[in-house]
């Protein structure tokens, strides 16, 4: 009986020592996996850092290329984005372009051709929250107004700067993505623009 016992317990013992021995493979594999994911994170933080830091140094650089032009440029959803305020590109409530407005359209398609010459762009319009008045019969909403100054602005690109047609569209969005309050003047003077964007991430 004792020897039995002995028996039985040097193979419980034995089975304890193979469970504990998995389990020691098990929490080095962990180990090893936590290990390569933290390594991994440095490296994708360090990349997005420098994406960052890439995008930032672009748009300083055409900002100041831009200067005297009028236009702003910001990073918009980790894209260029030239801003252009509506004052300087067409009259009041009209999608006209003004004569003044093309030699700073110019400058900008000069930096479409340099820095991004195969990149998709995309020119939006965009208006403030006020509605349609002097102009209702040619534009029903700020939408109408806001889609035909984009196009006459993607005309001017394609037509006196020969950009090509197939890598530009565009999109009105009326008052639908205002960037500062519709509650004053400077408010809405800021979200009535035009913005030209690169969407090909870089």
């Amino acid at each position: 009986m004792i020897l039995f016992v002995g028996c039985a317990e040097l193979k419980r013992l034995r089975e304890e020592k193979v469970a504990m021995t998995q389990r020691i493979e098990e929490l080095q594999r962990e180990r090893d996996d936590l290990s390569n994911r933290f390594a991994s994170s440095e490296e994708e933080k360090a990349r997005l850092i420098e994406e960052r830091d890439s995008l930032e140094n672009a748009r300083r650089n055409i900002e100041e290329r831009l200067r005297g032009t009028g236009a702003t440029v910001r990073i918009k959803e980790g894209k260029i984005s030239v801003m252009l305020p509506s004052s300087i590109l067409f009259n009041s409530g009209q999608a006209k372009l003004k004569k003044a407005a093309k030699n700073g359209l110019t400058k900008v398609c000069d930096v479409i051709k340099k820095d991004f010459p195969n990149d998709t762009i995309r020119i939006e319009g965009h208006t403030d929250s006020d509605p349609v008045k002097r102009t209702k019969k040619l534009y029903a909403s700020n939408w109408e107004l806001s889609a035909m100054r984009a196009a006459n602005v993607l005309h001017f690109l394609v037509d006196k700067c020969h950009l090509d047609a197939k890598r530009l569209y565009i999109a009105g969005f009326g008052e639908y993505q205002p960037v500062a309050s519709n509650k004053d003047k400077g408010g809405k003077k800021k979200n009535r623009r035009v913005e030209i964007v690169v969407l090909t991430d870089r």
